[in-house]
């Protein structure tokens, strides 16, 4: 991303500079303290933080000269700036205070940066709120998608990846609050934020909505302000969950997934698919690997064969560290003849860790009820596999 500052005050502007180059490594940023550099300047910018007056522009005529080629402005301001029509041009306006306006500054431009590649939708019966909220959205940097009914949002789901909804309440044909019952029949409220939009004195419906599993409400009338502030501050508190989930359900030492993510997240979706295959694998001598060359070499080689799997298997397949030395690989859509072929491209592709040559023993099954039941029938072929000399796979 690009930024220019657009910025009298050469201390203020060497010290906002300062902090983007240090805290946004997505960004580079040049600065410019006059109308008349600006005038200058022939590249284009991703985004704009313009002083609200300069010395060669006190009526702002710097900013309507930017208006006229970009949205994409941040205004810095004083007290006394009243420029309302300006100020619904723009991105946002940011009082000069102290270095909490420059910490929000840099807070809001890392959301900038994470909105271009999240997908809102935004749900309403009326053309002119659907367009006015797509303005607002879009000013931030958001992709926008639209729905004039709940049917339209849930075709819309199915087809296209939504990281949020926004839906007014009061529609004919689905209501917001049918249309937040069938999206929480598939999707849970840390997995996809709804936020709905009714009038101001409709309390009832809010709490209904709420107890629906909506995430926020937005009562109407609101200010620009508001809308971006619930719609930022919701991702932000989704993006920290999911971060939060993600890393209690991943083995801190390979990277593979654990156990809780096999008993929370794989169980739920067995029965998604007809076909599927597991494959567990257990690396050959492990114990006597340890005993030679010592535990830290013994981990350096459980993140070398699990970086080994990752290399040779498909993105819709999971690893997970069952415990210790031992891991299971779920197949989707395969076939345990297939995940051999996947399973004998891994053997192949194992090289020595720092002159340390190691093995592994694998089992497959693709029969079973469950998950559980899947799982053991592997396991035993695994221990068949160790029994008749290790260093190889057993599918029966």
């Amino acid at each position: 991303m690009r930024i220019l500052i657009v910025e009298s005050n050469d201390i203020y502007a060497k010290l906002l500079k300062k902090s983007i180059n240090k805290y946004l490594v997505f960004a580079e940023c040049d600065t410019i303290h006059s109308f008349k550099e600006l005038l200058h300047i022939s590249d284009s910018y991703d985004l704009y933080l313009c002083d609200c007056f300069l010395p060669d522009a006190l009526n702002a005529e710097h900013i309507h000269y930017l208006l006229n080629k970009t949205k994409n402005i941040i205004i810095l301001t004083n007290d006394d700036f009243q420029g309302i029509e300006i100020k619904s041009e723009i991105i946002e306006s940011i009082e000069k205070d102290d270095y909490r306006t420059i910490e929000y500054l840099i807070n809001f431009i890392k959301r900038l940066h994470k909105n271009k590649s999240l997908n809102v939708l935004v749900v309403d019966d009326s053309i002119m709120m659907l367009e006015y909220k797509k303005n607002l959205l879009e000013k931030v940097f958001f992709n926008v998608f639209l729905a004039t009914n709940g049917y339209e949002a849930l075709k819309m789901l199915d087809k296209y990846e939504i990281n949020m909804v926004i839906s007014d309440l009061d529609m004919p044909v689905m209501d917001g609050c049918e249309l937040l019952l069938n999206i929480r029949d598939k999707h849970s409220m840390s997995e996809l934020p709804v936020i709905v939009i009714s009038e101001y004195d409709n309390t009832k419906k809010f709490l209904r909505a709420l107890k629906y599993g909506a995430n926020d409400y937005i009562k109407k009338p609101f200010l620009k302000e508001e809308f971006i502030l619930r719609v930022n501050n919701l991702f932000e508190i989704y993006e920290n969950v999911m971060k939060i989930k993600k890393q209690a359900q991943i083995d801190p030492l390979t990277s593979a997934y654990n156990r809780l993510f096999l008993e929370n997240y794989l169980d739920n979706m067995f029965n998604l698919h007809d076909l599927k295959s597991v494959v567990m694998l257990d690396i050959d001598y492990f114990k006597k690997i340890n005993d030679t060359y010592g535990h830290q070499v013994g981990d350096s080689i459980l993140k070398h064969f699990v970086k080994t799997i990752k290399q040779n298997i498909r993105k819709a397949d999971y690893i997970v560290r069952y415990g210790g030395e031992e891991f299971l690989i779920y197949m989707p859509n395969t076939s345990k003849k297939e995940a051999l072929f996947v399973v004998e491209k891994i053997r192949r592709s194992l090289q020595a860790f720092k002159n340390i040559k190691y093995t592994f023993s694998a089992g497959i099954a693709d029969e079973g009820e469950t998950l559980s039941m899947m799982i053991k029938l592997a396991d035993e072929r695994l221990y068949k596999a160790k029994k008749n000399g290790r260093n190889r796979t057993v599918i029966e």
